[in-house]
């Protein structure tokens, strides 16, 4: 009996591959009736892992064979013994030499850095009425409407559908040269060949003879376009249209001149070096019912974080993305903040102010909080990576200043950032159970006793044509034309807007009660201002206790007033 043992089992192996086979053929053939070639792969590679098995499978029972073959000619005890320790010594002597081998391998799975600014934008706003056909989008085919998932609006395809944003000359070309693309897409708990969703770079209703037809397929597990398919890291046991537990995933595509990448969540799947044609607008193809969509954004690409720090002194970063009303930072925001990371790496010299804004929804002081909370924790992200703590600090600014309207999405979109605002010298974070900063702590006799201290000056240098010299952070200290003396500190200086300087101040009297202060007053470049009366227009000489100047383009100067009273001082 024993030696008919390989002839059953290669019996039995070419009567399963002949059933598989047969099942093969019959699923193939539905999913030709779904005009789908790329299911056919997907099975075919699923046959092959089916053979794989069946193969190992009789392997091992041959290997059991051999085995039962070497224990019928046993060698001595002590001659096994021996032979088992001489194998394991060679075993740990190869394991060593291939783990010395082992290539020092990097891979930066995710690098994808949103553009800075807004082409397009819907949530769906929340003011979108449920039922109704989603205001910012027009139809290609198919059933669309606005729906709610867990209190949030959503775009719900009732079945499938596919839509393209309505856009004024939507039939010209909308994207430029570099831009990026990013939506949330649900994928319902099945398992289903129509379980994906399609994007087109172009107008499927309006740009017919113009654009890509190409379309990323995206799968619960993975993307795949052209010739390349991924999966997403630990899926890869699953089915491409398997989805075991319903679930959101972020997408994100990033064009530059003819390099295609396309990510999901936090890993990079896709990367096209050269992509021919000329992508020209977005369709989404949802193939299913019960398939929602949310968080589109289209973004036009920018200029380099370091260019952008030499040119305006600050990175405006759109891509940090937070869950909603919280400071906790999602995955997709990886990108940018790692580019940040690397440029603080690179640039041991470069120190930023990480500020928070928001638009204008909601509460004034909730957003202002919300703002210092988000600012906080970009900051303590960079500090965990490895950045110093005295090379960073943070502030927010809630929705006072916007950079775009916040009567459109796509103003309020911008609004909605992170600003990394170079500064220099050293950030001073306190280790109090307070919280207090470093111009906090600078109470009345601390003023008093530096004005003493510190030499006299004629003025303070601000910035030159190398960049800021005194910048965001800085503190500095002042005697006013009245006799009282104060602290003021930078918050902002916009080269845009003349130089204008953003500042929070505190003026003490004599017997260092308060007189006067503010936590955000602005100085116009060539302004005088009055720190005594928190006055900026119409200042007269006896009361001027600085002057804010302009000397050339670049360069920018704080100088005493002219009264021989007033003094200023940088604090140190």
């Amino acid at each position: 009996m024993k030696r008919c043992t390989p002839f059953i089992a290669i019996t039995i192996f070419l009567f399963f591959a002949a059933s598989v086979n047969a099942q093969v053929k019959n699923v193939q053939n539905e999913a030709e009736k779904q005009g789908t070639n790329r299911v056919n792969n997907k099975i075919d590679k699923g046959i092959e892992n089916g053979f794989d098995k069946i193969e190992e499978g009789i392997g091992n029972l041959f290997k059991k064979k051999d085995k039962k073959r070497k224990t019928d000619n046993e060698a001595p005890e002590q001659q096994v013994q021996q032979n088992s320790n001489a194998e394991q010594s060679s075993n740990r002597i190869n394991e060593e030499k291939a783990k010395s081998a082992q290539p020092d391998v990097k891979w930066a799975k995710y690098d994808f850095v949103p553009g800075d600014e807004i082409i397009f934008e819907d949530g769906p706003s929340a003011d979108e009425e449920n039922g109704e056909f989603p205001s910012r989008w027009d139809l290609v085919e198919g059933s669309v409407e606005i729906g709610e998932v867990n209190g949030e609006n959503v775009i719900m395809f009732l079945e499938s559908g596919k839509i393209v944003p309505y856009l004024k000359n939507s039939m010209e070309d909308y994207l430029p040269e570099v831009f990026t693309i990013e939506f949330d897409v649900w994928f319902e708990k099945r398992q289903s060949t129509s379980n994906r969703y399609f994007i087109t770079l172009r107008d499927d209703k309006n740009q017919r003879s113009i654009g890509i037809s190409d379309r990323l397929t995206v799968y619960p597990n993975g993307l795949e376009f052209l010739d390349s398919d991924k999966r997403y890291p630990g899926t890869e046991n699953l089915g491409w249209s398997n989805e075991p537990v319903g679930k959101w995933r972020h997408i994100a595509i990033a064009y530059t001149k003819g390099k295609f990448k396309a990510y999901m969540d936090d890993t990079r799947l896709i990367n096209v070096p050269h992509l021919e044609g000329n992508p020209s607008g977005v369709t989404i193809h949802a193939y299913s019912d019960k398939m929602y969509l949310k968080n589109i954004r289209l973004a036009k690409g920018g200029v380099k974080y370091y260019d952008r720090v030499l040119s305006d002194g600050k990175i405006i970063v759109n891509g940090i993305r937070f869950d909603v009303n919280k400071a906790t930072i999602k995955p997709e925001s990886n990108g940018a903040i790692n580019e940040i990371f690397q440029l603080m790496q690179k640039q041991t010299d470069l120190n930023f102010s990480v500020e928070g804004h928001t638009d204008s929804d909601g509460d004034d002081a909730l957003n202002q909080t919300l703002s210092e909370q988000r600012a906080k924790a970009v900051m303590d992200r960079l500090i965990s990576m490895g950045i110093s703590a005295n090379r960073l600090k943070s502030a927010g600014w809630g929705e006072s200043k916007p950079i775009g309207e916040n009567g459109t999405a796509e103003g309020k979109a911008n609004n909605r950032r992170v600003e990394f605002v170079k500064f220099t010298g050293s950030a001073t974070h306190s280790n109090n159970s307070s919280g207090a900063s470093t111009f906090d702590n600078i109470d009345a006799k601390t003023i008093e006793a530096k004005l003493k201290e510190l030499p006299q000056v004629f003025s303070i240098d601000i910035s030159n044509p190398t960049g800021m010299l005194n910048g965001v952070g800085t503190i500095i200290l002042y005697a006013t034309s009245q006799g009282n003396f104060g602290k003021m500190e930078i918050l902002n200086i916009d080269k845009n807007d003349n130089y204008k300087l953003t500042a929070k101040y505190i003026t003490y009297s004599p017997n260092g009660s308060v007189l006067s202060q503010a936590n955000h007053i602005e100085v116009k470049g060539t302004y005088r201002c009055d720190l005594d009366k928190a006055n900026t227009e119409d200042v007269t000489d006896a009361d001027e206790d600085f002057q804010w100047g302009r000397q050339d383009e670049t360069t920018t100067v704080m100088w005493p007033g002219q009264n021989e009273k007033s003094q200023i001082r940088v604090f140190k």
